[in-house]
């Protein structure tokens, strides 16, 4: 468990978890007024925003390990899974327990006045954007790297002013925001574009070539009418990008990329360059080579068992976890957030898992074990429990922050039972995979890496 749970340390998270029932408020204005009045930290530093359905965090991530070779570079991604200073880089590193103690509490004051003011609540995630604009003015940092949090045109990152914006793909995810067509949410988040500067557009993965034809005209129309230069892939090259890339990794440092995160980095290196930011080989292949990104088709052991990590939580995000498993069936730790439907998620995994132990973590909304079985029912996956186990119903639908880094994790669900009951079903040749919601595998991580296991189960620790 964490030794930085100093009571300053408490009562900052507390003040930041506190803010805005709402993970994410669409609008800019409320935020743009606090920015205003602390002086427009967030056009301070040079940018480089970061959108897309899939893929986000991985480039900021890889984005941020190279620039730190030779620039004082901040980076925002989101979420966090187990600490929640994970959410602000600098140096490539997450931001010390001092420096979020002094920044939370910093960009809370400017929050409290401003609701004092006009009345206004200020959520959560625009708390957060606010927390890194003053921290990376106020450290020095030279670039920074931002994640965007949800779409594009409204969100709270779209205030910064990009030296190069980045979207990596386009799919289905947030319907019930950014609308229930592709063309819809590619609109959206076209709009992080800047007259006269580039949009890069990733290329299309294997088999999502048609979806890519259908939301490429709406980019390059929307960044027609901003004035920005549309950067896209060709996609009769993409074959040949591919083998290329495959031959530069195969003796390179030992992350592999998919496709359209590498062709990203190396035409963000080219335009980075341009706008007065250059980077030598050197740089990119050593930052890749220290970039440590986690739950991405991470294979590592918990409670002593082999298992594979992986964030996946959309339909097209799982598909695509399916794909890397080559076909190969394994047992599945699987849970969600009720907002989405597990049938949908659940059918991209159908043919790689080969049994299911449902989850329900008590975590920004979660699906109920019951919804999860009676999907799997219907998809005719295979479900196991623990000897006994009966699912229990859910309290409460959870906000983000009802336990955090400073918590022991809540087991009111009996989940902790479920995730060594699937643990206990890996092997070395099919380890175990967690997939489903990256608050559910920050959860698990925090059980079973930081000793809060036994706390939450002393029962059992001692047998």
């Amino acid at each position: 468990m964490t030794s930085d749970c100093s009571q300053d340390y408490k009562d900052a998270l507390a003040r930041l978890f506190a803010l805005g029932q709402g993970r994410m408020l669409p609008g800019r204005d409320r935020l743009r007024s606090v920015l205003r009045r602390a002086g427009d930290p967030h056009l301070k530093v040079p940018s480089v925003l970061v959108g897309g359905t899939n893929g986000k965090g991985r480039l900021v991530t890889l984005l941020s390990a190279v620039l730190s070779q030779r620039y004082r570079c901040g980076a925002f991604v989101k979420p966090h899974l187990k600490s929640v200073r994970e959410r602000w880089r600098l140096d490539d590193a997450e931001i010390s327990p001092a420096q979020f103690v002094a920044y939370a509490n910093e960009a809370c004051d400017m929050i409290d006045a401003h609701r004092a003011s006009t009345g206004e609540e200020i959520s959560f995630f625009e708390a957060n954007v606010l927390l890194g604009a003053l921290l990376w003015a106020g450290e020095g940092a030279e670039i920074v790297v931002w994640e965007v949090g949800l779409g594009g045109r409204e969100d709270a990152c779209n205030l910064v002013d990009p030296l190069i914006s980045i979207i990596t793909n386009v799919q289905y995810d947030h319907l019930h925001i950014l609308g229930s067509s592709l063309e819809e949410i590619a609109f959206d988040k076209a709009h992080i574009a800047r007259p006269g500067r580039p949009l890069l557009l990733g290329p299309p993965r294997a088999g999502w070539h048609s979806d890519y034809l259908r939301y490429l005209p709406v980019i390059r129309e929307v960044a027609e009418s901003i004035g920005a230069e549309l950067v896209a892939a060709p996609v009769d090259r993409l074959d040949q990008m591919e083998q290329s890339l495959q031959e530069r990794q195969a003796a390179g440092p030992p992350l592999k990329l998919p496709l359209d995160t590498g062709v990203l980095l190396v035409s963000a290196w080219t335009r980075l360059g341009q706008a007065g930011f250059p980077l030598d080989v050197f740089d990119f292949t050593s930052g890749m080579a220290s970039a440590h990104y986690r739950g991405r088709i991470e294979l590592t052991r918990l409670d002593g068992r082999p298992v594979l990590l992986d964030a996946a939580h959309n339909p097209d995000s799982l598909r695509w976890l399916a794909k890397s498993l080559a076909g190969q069936r394994r047992p599945f730790i699987f849970g969600q957030q009720a907002t989405k439907d597990p049938r949908d998620t659940l059918a991209a995994l159908r043919e790689v898992i080969e049994v299911l132990v449902p989850i329900c973590i008590p975590v920004l909304h979660p699906c109920p074990s019951e919804r999860i079985i009676e999907a799997a029912e219907e998809l005719g996956i295979p479900v196991s429990l623990p000897p006994g186990y009966e699912a229990r119903p859910i309290p409460a639908d959870y906000p983000i922050g009802h336990v955090t880094e400073c918590d022991p994790p809540d087991n009111v669900t009996g989940w902790i039972e479920c995730v060594r009951h699937g643990l206990a079903l890996s092997d070395e040749l099919a380890p175990t995979v967690i997939c489903g919601s990256i608050y559910n595998l920050g959860e698990i991580l925090r059980a079973f890496e930081d000793g809060w296991v036994s706390t939450a189960l002393p029962e059992e620790a001692s047998s």
